[in-house]
């Protein structure tokens, strides 16, 4: 005997699932978690908490490593998207210590037009030229 999924129910099951599939990052955890990327000369990436859905104070602890001799600087932001979908590129960090040496920083993001996903943006500059860059939602 074959059963039958009534087509109401069917429906909700594919909502659901489609919801939970196309969730981003931030919002897939929920409250914590972590985004990094590693690029030619530059590794680094930030702890999140408090991500508790768009109108969130998200806190972030940003790391970030000069991973090469070379002689160029580094640098992090957080990039984020709106209910709209647009893409805001945050202010960078940077940091000049030399090869080998790292930095972190303390603080927050909050958007009047939401922070329905974030990621981080890790790249190595000569000057206020971008040489190469990575980037992880």
């Amino acid at each position: 005997m074959r059963s039958r999924m009534p087509i109401a129910t069917a429906a909700l099951t594919a909502a659901v699932a489609l919801t939970i599939g196309t969730a981003g990052p931030a919002q897939a955890d929920g409250t914590s978690g972590y985004h990094g990327c590693s690029t030619t000369g530059a590794s680094g990436g930030y702890d999140f908490s408090n991500y508790y859905g768009p109108d969130a104070r998200v806190k972030l602890s940003f790391r970030l490593y000069d991973t090469q001799a070379d002689g160029h600087h580094v640098r992090i932001r957080l990039i984020s998207k709106n209910v709209h979908g647009t893409i805001k590129r945050w202010g960078w960090r940077s940091h000049t210590g030399g090869s080998g040496t790292s930095q972190t920083w303390e603080t927050y993001a909050e958007d009047s037009s939401g922070l329905f996903d974030i990621g981080v943006e890790v790249a190595r500059f000569e000057g206020n030229t971008m040489l190469n860059q990575c980037f992880d939602w």
